[in-house]
């Protein structure tokens, strides 16, 4: 039961930020994105190096 009302909680919190001020939120999904691929592209040149 507690899941549930801080998964609500969450959820609507991240509705209310995104309705508010969208352009903030879509630069956090930005740089959100583009940190995850830094390190996908960074964990993909360990493995190369270590495999050579």
């Amino acid at each position: 039961m507690t899941k549930v009302v801080v998964s609500g909680v969450v959820v609507a919190f991240l509705i209310f930020y995104i309705v508010t001020s969208p352009d903030q939120a879509a630069n956090i999904v930005h740089s959100s994105w583009h940190s995850a691929v830094n390190v996908a592209h960074g964990v993909g040149h360990f493995v190369d190096r270590v495999s050579s």
